[in-house]
This record gives C-alpha cells, structure tokens and sequence, in this order.
C-alpha cells in the first residue's frame, strides 16, 4: 500500500477525523458510501457516493481522503458543515466546496 495513503490516514486519526464507509453490492456491480466524522468538533458531513459520483471503490477511497484532508485544512470549512444558511459565509463554502468535488470528479 502506498505510504502516503497511510500517512494522510494517521494525520486524519491524529486530528479526530474517521471516514466511515458503508458499501453497497448488487447483482451488476457496487457502490461505496462515505461520511467523514469531526470527533473534535462533533460534527459529521453527509454521505456521499450514494449516486456513484466519484466512480469505482477505488477510486471513492481516495476521494474520500482528499476531501477530509480538504476540511482539515481549514476549520472554517468543518464549522459550516451545519451551519447552512443562517450564515453568510455558508454560500461561499458550498462554492467552494462544489469546486473541490469537481475536481475529483474530473
């Protein structure tokens, strides 16, 4: 397995953050869901996958580590998670979230 994998896996436990994954098998082929949990902050994201939007297993695993490391670079990001729009800042998170996803998705 790839070293940096691990590592950025020990920097998420080290700061509180756990992906939790629940996949999904049918008779043509598979889904892997995923939610990344901020013990820290006590907070939790959605699932996200659920419509195959970051391709294969593979694939969704690594997506899924570069969006937790994506929250962890700025606490803002996880603070907004359920914050919605009571916040003015909250539309220029989803932004800016929604690029960052498109750029996994490409």
């Amino acid at each position: 397995m790839n070293n940096t994998i691990l590592e950025a896996y020990r920097i998420l436990e080290e700061h509180g953050v756990f992906i939790h994954y629940s996949p999904d098998y049918y008779e043509d082929g598979s889904n892997m869901l995923f939610s990344i949990d901020f013990t820290h902050q006590k907070t939790q994201t959605g699932w996200y996958n659920d419509n195959h939007e970051f391709g294969d297993v593979p694939r969704t695993l690594l997506c899924s580590l570069k969006l937790a490391l994506w929250y962890l670079e700025d606490s803002t990001r996880i603070e907004m998670i359920n914050t919605k729009h009571r916040d003015p800042e909250y539309f220029q998170y989803v932004e800016d979230k929604l690029s960052f996803i498109k750029t996994l998705t490409l």
